[in-house]
C-alpha cells in the first residue's frame, strides 16, 4: 500500500474554495484550484514514496505492471492504470464536451498517424467513461433533449433565428442532432448577436418557476462567464440538472456534456481524449464532434445502492469497462475487493485505516493510498467515508 500525494491543477474555470476548504487550507486560495487527480495518468500522476525514494506512481507500474497490477489485468489494459480518481471542483462552466468511444478514438488516430500526427485529435487509443458523484449541490448539464421539449422552449423564448433552426431540423431522421448541427453552423461572425438575443430571452423566461424557467436562468448565469459564445445556444438543447449530495451521474462515450458548479467526486478511465461543442478557448472540431455525439444519450442518474456483496457498503452502478466505484461510511472492518487488481483506496472526510497482514496505513480527510495487486487481504476500518476504486466486476 502507498500513500498517494495528489496533483492539484489550477485551471482557470476552477474554485477559490471548494478544495481548499476540503484540505483545510485558507481560503480563498490565491489561484483557482480546478481537480485533484489520484493516480498515474501521464498529465498528472500522484506522487508516491518507495524505499525511501521519491517517485511516481506512473513510473512505478510502468517498471513492473504485472507486479503492481497483475498478469491479467495488465494485459487487458495495456500496462496502464485503467482508471482515474479525482476531486472535481468547478466554480464556472467546464466546456461543454463528448468523449469517443475506443473504437472511434483508434480510428482517428489511424487517420492522423497516416497524415504524420497520431495527437492532432485524440492523444490515446481509449474510451474516456466518467461517473460523478455530487459531494455537495452540483450543476450540469447533460445529455440532449427531445427536439420536441426544445422546440417548446424555443417558442417561449420567441427568437426568431433560434425558432428558425428549431422548424427547419424537425423533418431530419435525428432531429436532436441536425438541430446540433444546425447551431454550431451559425458562422462565427454572428455568434455574438444570435447569442446575445437568446441569452436576453433567457433573462424574461427565468421569471418562470418551471423547468424551462430554472433551464433558462441557469444558461444566464455561465452567460456571465462566457459572454457570446455559441455554447451558450448548445447547453438550450441540455438537460440541466442539479444533483444533491449522493446523486450521481453515468456519462459514457457520446454523451454531451458540461459540469457547471459545485464539488463532486469523480472516477473515469485513464484517458484525456476529449472533443468540444463550446464555452471554451480551445479548439472546437465540429466534424468529430457531431461523428461521435450520442443524441439518444443522457447519461443515467440516480443513487448510491447497497453492494450486494459487501455489508455496509454502497455502489454506483456504472456501464464502464474500467472501474467501478463504492462508497464506504465509517467502515468496521470491511474487506476490500480485487485481492490481485489495483485499487485506489480515497477518505474524504474523517479516518481510516487500511490493514493487511504485512502493513496498514492511516488516512486522514483528502487522502488517497494505492493498493496494488501485491497487497492481499486488505480491510478498511475507521470513522469516515471512504470511495474505492477498483476493476469492474470484483
Amino acid at each position: 500500500m502507498d500513500l498517494l500525494e495528489p496533483v492539484l491543477f489550477t485551471d482557470p474555470w476552477g474554485s477559490h474554495v471548494s478544495i481548499a476548504s476540503l484540505q483545510n487550507r485558507p481560503i480563498p486560495s490565491p489561484e483557482p484550484e480546478s481537480e485533484l487527480w489520484m493516480g498515474a495518468h501521464e498529465s498528472g500522476p500522484s506522487g508516491i514514496v518507495r524505499d525511501g525514494t521519491p517517485t511516481t506512481l506512473a513510473d512505478v507500474i510502468r517498471a513492473d505492471p504485472e507486479g503492481e497490477m497483475g498478469a491479467r489485468c495488465a494485459a487487458a489494459y495495456e500496462n496502464r492504470l485503467p482508471f482515474l480518481l479525482k476531486v472535481l471542483a468547478p466554480g464556472r462552466a467546464i466546456s461543454i464536451q463528448a468523449h469517443p468511444t475506443a473504437e472511434q478514438a483508434r480510428e482517428i488516430r489511424e487517420h492522423d498517424r497516416a497524415a504524420g500526427d497520431p495527437d492532432a485529435t485524440y492523444v490515446d487509443d481509449w474510451a474516456k467513461p466518467e461517473l460523478l458523484v455530487a459531494v455537495s449541490p452540483f450543476t450540469v448539464f447533460v445529455g440532449m433533449r427531445t427536439h420536441d421539449e426544445v422546440s417548446a422552449l424555443a417558442k417561449r423564448l420567441g427568437v426568431p433565428r433560434f425558432s428558425g433552426l428549431v422548424e427547419g431540423t424537425s423533418g431530419e431522421p435525428d432531429p436532436p442532432h441536425a438541430l446540433l448541427a444546425a447551431v454550431l453552423a451559425v458562422p462565427a461572425a454572428e455568434h455574438a448577436g444570435f447569442v446575445r438575443e437568446l441569452v436576453a430571452a433567457c433573462v424574461r423566461v427565468s421569471a418562470s418557476a418551471d423547468d424551462d424557467g430554472h433551464q433558462a436562468a441557469a444558461v444566464v448565469r455561465v452567460a456571465e462567464d462566457h459572454p457570446d459564445d455559441i455554447g451558450l445556444a448548445v447547453l438550450l438543447l441540455m438537460y440541466h440538472r442539479v444533483l444533491e449530495p449522493g446523486d450521481y451521474i453515468d456519462v459514457p462515450a457520446g454523451v454531451l456534456h458540461s459540469y457547471v458548479s459545485g464539488l463532486g467526486v469523480e472516477v473515469l478511465a485513464n484517458s484525456d481524449n476529449v472533443v468540444r461543442a463550446g464555452l471554451t478557448s480551445k479548439r472546437v472540431d465540429v466534424t468529430e464532434l457531431l461523428r461521435i455525439v450520442d443524441a439518444d444519450a443522457d447519461g443515467s442518474a440516480g443513487h448510491a445502492t447497497p453492494d450486494p456483496e459487501l455489508s455496509g457498503v454502497e455502489s454506483f452502478p456504472s456501464s464502464s469497462d474500467r472501474f467501478a466505484l463504492r462508497r464506504l461510511h465509517s467502515p468496521d472492518g470491511v474487506v476490500v475487493p480485487g485481492d490481485g487488481t489495483p485499487r485506489i483506496a480515497f477518505c474524504l472526510y474523517g479516518e481510516v485505516t487500511l490493514a493487511s497482514a504485512e502493513a496498514s496505513l492511516t488516512l486522514g480527510p483528502v487522502r488517497a493510498a494505492y493498493v496494488g495487486a501485491r497487497d492481499r487481504e486488505v480491510t478498511v476500518t475507521g470513522s469516515g467515508e471512504v470511495y474505492l476504486v477498483t476493476l469492474p466486476g470484483v
